[in-house]
């Protein structure tokens, strides 16, 4: 059984002194994804909740619209097998003659057209937060994020909905913790995303406020910063973004309707 936390020998060098220590460091493992007998995607991920990511992973990449369409789905050494329906195979045939993987620095030229295919993706909720759940939930993710205690080398993702439901992903990759936390909500049997909001311990980013429209996320919160293009895409797609929630203050950079301010 592979692990989320392996052990290592270090040297420690603290106040002048040198010695010999054991740490714990957060695993990494590439976790293959094949759909209908293909190999999709290999993602380096935390190997922990790979149904979820798989699962996760297909709806906020847009390939899966439903849990219906998934026929089968099962984790064997580290990998995932997936069987879909048609309609799915036929969306990733589509999808494969024109996504452009994110680049650092900045979107290629053929990433434009990438936006433009998705130019009417809009999400619509008339869901309100007041101030002080998106405060609470920050410090909740802080809190219960065992897995970054323990290694410092995660980032974590606590999904809270209209109903009270909670609940927190941790893995190596930003990405994969939000396709965790939606593919666990997706398998718990609610597939309406439209009273739910995302904590984040990362970035926003394009990608990060990309999974969140596609799957109808009205909001997104982080302890971090957005990009440029995250709030762009933002503005775009209607989804209400929160940066650098820390202590008693935060910053909304689209869509502030959706925040309570008064008590």
């Amino acid at each position: 059984m592979i692990t989320a936390i392996s052990r290592c020998r270090i040297l420690r060098f603290r106040r002048d002194r040198v010695e010999t220590a054991e740490d714990v460091v957060a695993v990494e493992y590439p976790v293959e994804i094949h759909v209908n007998k293909q190999l999709l995607a290999v993602l380096h991920a935390t190997p922990r909740d790979l149904d979820a990511l798989a699962i996760g992973y297909l709806m906020t990449e847009g390939f899966v619209r439903s849990l219906d369409e998934i026929l089968d789905i099962r984790v064997e050494d580290g990998k995932v097998y997936v069987r879909v329906s048609e309609t799915v195979d036929d969306r990733i045939r589509i999808r494969k003659a024109w996504v452009v993987k994110p680049v650092c620095g900045g979107l290629p030229g053929r990433s434009l057209s990438l936006l433009d295919r998705i130019s009417n993706l809009k999400v619509d909720s008339d869901a309100r937060w007041s101030y002080k759940e998106i405060l609470n939930t920050i410090k909740m993710l802080n809190t219960n994020a065992a897995l970054y205690r323990k290694t410092g080398g995660v980032h974590a993702t606590l999904l809270v909905d209209a109903r009270g439901l909670k609940l927190l992903k941790e893995d190596v990759g930003r990405h994969n913790a939000v396709d965790k936390v939606v593919g666990s909500y997706v398998l718990k049997g609610f597939e309406d995303f439209g009273r739910v909001f995302l904590a984040c311990s990362g970035r926003l980013s394009s990608e990060i406020v990309l999974k969140a429209a596609r799957v109808g996320i009205p909001l997104l919160a982080s302890i971090s910063a957005p990009t440029s293009l995250g709030v762009a895409l933002a503005e775009r797609f209607a989804v209400t973004l929160v940066g650098f929630v820390r202590g008693l203050r935060f910053n909304v950079y689209s869509y502030p309707e959706r925040i309570i301010f008064h008590s």
